[in-house]
């Protein structure tokens, strides 16, 4: 996603030089000087932007929706496109799960655990940060919540997608007090991005 980011930002006019001169770096100024790029794990983003470390942020949907934060979100990008799904080990079908509790490992136990509850299934969430693929084959849970783009991992560790919760793509957030305060430069810079965001994704089933 980021690639497509940086794209995206240097056709609205802003180019990154320094970044591409060191890619490891935490932070890197525009070009132009006008904009500070800070690169953070995306679970944190929203929390930088909701507490002032930075005026805006990208961040996917469904960052967005685990944290259960009201954002002002003016933009979807339309990049980074996947989906927040249930996957199980393939194959024939298991142990019927309406007889017990199933164990699902997630780095999305908000989400997991509403998405199973308002089909009334019985769940036991295991927050996990990472190899989630791992936890079928080895027992440690009977299926996963995870974020897919292709599904290639998935389908090379033996597992079927079940269900969708969710797409997610990335969204702009501004920080409260930055959109009426600094309302000029947020929506010089929205104007300069949406001319170049590309279409929504075609979804197929």
């Amino acid at each position: 996603m980021f690639d497509d980011l940086l794209t995206l930002f240097e056709k609205g006019g802003w180019g990154f030089s320094e970044y591409l001169k060191n890619p490891r770096a935490l932070s890197c100024r525009s070009d132009d000087g006008s904009l500070r790029l800070l690169l953070v794990r995306s679970s944190d983003v929203i929390a930088y932007v909701e507490y002032g470390g930075a005026d805006m942020g990208i961040v996917g949907r469904d960052q967005i929706e685990e944290q259960n934060r009201e954002m002002i979100e003016p933009l979807d990008l339309n990049v980074g496109f996947c989906r927040l799904v249930v996957a199980r080990p393939g194959g024939p079908a298991r142990e019927d799960p309406g007889r017990r509790t199933l164990r699902i490992a997630t780095k999305y136990p908000r989400l997991a655990e509403m998405h199973f509850l308002a089909r009334g299934i019985p769940v036991s969430i295991l927050k996990l940060y990472g190899s989630l693929e791992l936890a079928p084959q080895t027992g440690l849970a009977d299926q996963i919540v995870d974020l897919v783009a292709t599904g290639r991992t998935l389908r090379e560790n033996d597992l079927e997608i079940v269900e969708e919760i969710l797409p997610s793509t990335a969204r702009l957030i501004v920080n409260r007090a930055s959109w009426s305060l600094k309302n000029r430069a947020v929506m010089d810079l929205l104007d300069r991005l949406r001319p170049h965001i590309p279409p929504k994704p075609v979804i197929s089933g």
